[in-house]
Formats: C-alpha cells, sequence, structure tokens
C-alpha cells in the first residue's frame, strides 16, 4: 500500500481532497492531508464523503522547537545533509526574503522581513524539521507547485513528488516530478522530437486563456481602485477582530494604497510608451517584466530574478539600429515605483510599451525575445522568434532558438550570434515542432481546473481525470 501526502493551502481545496479521497477509496492507498490551517482542515472534513478514512492534519498546530543555542548547528546538519544553502532557500520566501524583490520596491512591507538572520534561521530550521517529520515514511508527495524543502527532503530519502500544474498551453495540465514545473517525462519527449519528428506536425498554439483573460479584465481606474479598497479594508477588519490573520504578516491595509498607485502609475507609462508604429526605423527587441512576488519568479530561477539587470544587459549588446521595448505586466502597477519607470526611460534604447498593445503583436514585430521565466518566451517559439533566456531551468532552454544567457558577455555574445548567424528557418521549424507536441503530449484539457481555485467543492471529475493522467504518465512503478 502506498503512502502519499497530499499539501493543501488555500487554492484548489476541492481538487487536492479530491485527489485525497480517490487514492485512498479507489486505489488502495494510505493518504494525509496536510492542511496549511484549520480553515482547510474544516473545509476538508465539510466535502468529503463521510465514509472518509483520510487523515487530516492542521500544520499550523505542529511545532518543533529547536534550542535557540543549537539553531545554527542543526542548519549546518541540514545544508550538510541535503547539499543546499538555507539562504538560497530564504530568498524563495516572500516574506523571509523580501529584500531580494529589488524591482518592486512598492511592494507592501510583512514584518517578517525585519527579523534578524539569527531569528529567520530560527523559524526557517523548525519549519524544515517539521516537515522532515510529516514526510517520514511516505512514498509520494502532491502540491499545487514544489516546495524546496520538501522537495529536497524528498530527493534526500527517495520520496516521489508531483505537482498538477499547466503546461502553458491553452486549458492543458500536466503532472510534473521536478522543482521547476518542467518534469523529466515533458523534457524527454521535447529532445526526442528534436532528434526525429517525421511523424509530428506543428500544433497550432493556443493562448493560456486565463491569464489571457486576466490581462484583458484589467480595469485602471478610481472607481475600480476604491471598490478594491473597500474589500481590502473590510477583510482586514474582519481578519483583526477575528484575530485570524497571519503572525507577523502584512501590515494593516497595508495593500490600499497598492490600488490607487496602479491607476497613476499606470497612466504615467501610458503617456511614456510607444507603439509599433513608433519605432519603424527600428529593429525590435521585446522583453516583458514579471508580476513579483510570485513563485513563476522566485521558485523558478533562484539564481537570477533582476528584471533590470537583464535590461540593462540586453541594452548594452545592442547595436545603435535596435530599440529594446518593455512591458509591464498588468498585475504590477501598483508594487512599482515611478522611479523605476524612469529609470528604464532613462536608458538610451529603452522604450516602454503602450500597455493596450498585446504582447503577440510586439512578439511578430521582434527580432528577438527576451525573458527570465516568463510565458512571453513559449509564446516566442510558437512565433518561430529567438529567445534569450536569463532563466537557467526553462524548459525552452532546450531548443536551438532559445539561447540561455548568465551574465553581460553570454548576452552580448548571444545576440551578436543571433544577428550575425540566424537559425534557419528550418531550424525555428524544428523547434516549434518539437516544443508543442511535447507540451500537447505530456498534457490533459482540463477548460475548468483554473475556474475553481478558490472554491470548496469536492472535484470529483477533475480528480479522476488528473489520477486517470497520472496513471498513464507512470504506469504500474509510482502509484499502483
Amino acid at each position: 500500500m502506498k503512502k502519499i501526502g497530499i499539501f493543501i493551502g488555500s487554492e484548489q481545496k476541492g481538487f487536492l481532497t479530491a485527489l485525497a479521497y480517490q487514492f485512498e477509496k479507489m486505489h488502495n492507498s494510505k493518504t494525509t492531508i496536510f492542511a496549511r490551517d484549520k480553515y482547510v482542515v474544516n473545509v476538508a472534513n465539510k466535502i468529503l464523503p463521510s465514509d472518509y478514512e483520510v487523515e487530516i492534519v492542521d500544520c499550523s498546530n505542529l511545532s518543533i522547537k529547536v534550542d535557540t543555542d543549537l539553531v545554527f548547528k542543526e542548519a549546518k546538519r541540514i545544508e550538510k545533509m541535503y547539499g543546499i544553502k538555507l539562504s538560497i532557500l530564504l530568498s524563495d520566501d516572500r516574506a523571509l526574503g523580501q529584500g531580494y524583490l529589488s524591482n518592486v520596491q512598492k511592494i507592501p512591507d510583512i514584518k517578517r522581513a525585519y527579523w534578524s538572520h539569527r531569528k529567520k534561521i530560527e523559524i526557517f530550521v523548525n519549519d524544515f524539521l517539521q516537515k522532515e517529520n510529516m514526510l517520514n515514511k511516505l512514498d509520494i508527495v502532491i502540491q499545487m507547485f514544489p516546495n524546496k524543502i520538501v522537495t529536497a527532503i524528498c530527493k534526500k530519502h527517495n520520496i516521489h513528488f508531483l505537482s498538477f500544474t499547466s503546461i502553458k498551453f491553452g486549458d492543458r495540465m500536466f503532472w510534473s516530478d521536478n522543482d521547476f514545473l518542467s518534469g523529466s517525462l515533458y523534457v524527454e519527449r521535447l529532445k526526442k522530437y528534436l532528434y526525429d519528428s517525421k511523424d509530428k506536425s506543428i500544433v497550432e498554439y493556443h493562448i493560456d486563456k486565463d491569464g489571457d483573460n486576466f490581462n484583458k479584465s484589467a480595469k485602471y481606474s478610481y472607481n475600480v481602485a476604491i471598490k478594491s479598497a473597500i474589500e481590502i479594508i473590510i477583510n482586514d477588519s474582519k481578519k483583526f477582530i477575528r484575530r485570524n490573520n497571519k503572525k507577523d504578516s502584512y501590515h494593516y491595509l497595508g495593500w490600499v494604497p497598492s490600488v490607487f498607485r496602479r491607476i497613476s502609475n499606470y497612466n504615467y507609462v501610458k503617456s511614456k510608451s510607444v507603439v509599433l508604429n513608433d519605432l519603424t526605423s527600428y529593429k525590435i527587441v521585446f522583453f516583458t517584466l514579471h508580476l513579483e512576488p510570485e513563485v513563476a519568479l522566485q521558485y523558478f530561477s533562484p539564481e537570477f530574478s533582476n528584471s533590470m539587470e537583464a535590461i540593462t544587459w540586453i541594452s548594452k549588446s545592442l547595436p545603435v539600429n535596435y530599440i529594446l521595448v518593455v512591458k509591464e505586466q498588468v498585475a504590477s502597477y501598483g508594487v512599482r515605483s515611478r522611479w523605476y519607470y524612469r529609470q528604464l526611460i532613462k536608458i538610451p534604447n529603452v522604450v516602454l510599451s503602450h500597455p493596450d498593445v498585446h504582447s503577440w503583436d510586439w512578439i511578430e514585430a521582434s527580432s528577438m525575445i527576451g525573458t527570465i521565466t516568463g510565458t512571453v518566451g513559449q509564446e516566442a517559439i510558437h512565433f518561430e522568434k529567438p529567445v534569450l533566456s536569463f532563466g537557467k531551468h526553462q524548459v525552452i532552454n532546450y531548443l536551438p532558438t532559445v539561447y540561455y544567457v548568465s551574465n553581460y558577455f553570454e548576452t552580448n555574445a548571444a545576440i551578436e550570434e543571433i544577428i550575425n548567424k540566424p537559425p534557419t528557418k528550418a531550424l525555428y521549424k524544428k523547434s516549434r515542432i518539437a516544443f508543442s507536441n511535447a507540451q500537447v503530449d505530456s498534457s490533459i484539457d482540463m477548460p475548468k481546473y483554473k475556474s475553481t481555485f478558490r472554491l470548496t467543492k469536492l472535484e470529483t471529475k477533475m480528480a479522476s481525470e488528473a489520477i486517470k493522467h497520472l496513471f498513464s504518465e507512470y504506469p504500474g512503478s509510482l502509484i499502483e
């Protein structure tokens, strides 16, 4: 009998609870739900069928306290045993590592960010030890996103870990078995199709609908800001009165200024921006800014997450007839300072994109695309454009039309190669065929998944489809 642990936080409570129930009842597994807090425990207890035998653990009630004098000794043990540095794991934490978010100067302060190094290490070590204890004797761990503490423990003790996540192609989802949501089977298919794609043809790309709808629905008016501010005031006040807000988290009403700042910043960028017709005398390089703080950047590019530095490297490497167009992420206007946009504008060959110009229009008009971990890099493959990739763990890095770079010199060399020895049309097509087929063949279409993130209904049908896909990807040895 396989022992499975499923971590459930604030999202997909209904789907993940349904997974736990079906593993327990239909697949002869002993399943434990690790609930983030008592609210998730209550939801799971409420929606599980009456015959459930799933164990539910409230992680907020678990506590392993290390004597203060032994914290650094235990920290050194962890680093040696697991071959990791606690410092880079701390950078993944949006609270303890908030100081690394240099590109979003107006993110509201989190109180824990100001703790001393000793206190941060103490809290982190306690969390690590708690998870060591939780994962003891498990065979499989399932999470929404791969928590680096959990995956470090799993890798050391030969525990399989999986995340069910978007493959960035329409509504398709897949099972990833690594830290960076690329997945070993996904990568294997990509390499295979690059080597031999005789029976494969181009699969037309479908935009990530959830992200596209979010981008299109963004509104920048004071009426919208006032409504958002009122919601924050009500929610923060409820938490304050009930005393159920996370300890040492954001300050009371800390997010209110951001909802108004996003309007003024949006209008400022709009007044200083360009459209396609303004750049007819230039060759265009396109770079999109990222949503921060967000796992897509902090977790999946822990070695490098500085958009300003990447922009600087590109800018200093471009010939005089090239211009770098930088486009803001629709949800980030409220967390950047006006200074940030002014710094970009002052760089001689950098301009800001008009907010209303779609990224696809820029991609189509561009000579090359730059990104750290953004979806724009994947979209560029489907548009048959070369990509400067600043994220070490992007799956597209395996493609011959993608140039992974980690410093100015590599960026300059890659740009020189793209300009002077560009990939052939055949090579672009080869990359596109391999990538599109690997995406589709590694995933399943699940159009309703993204609309259930916050719902608390038992998502039985989706869980059944996800498990069926899991068994088809990992027949026999992993689950059954």
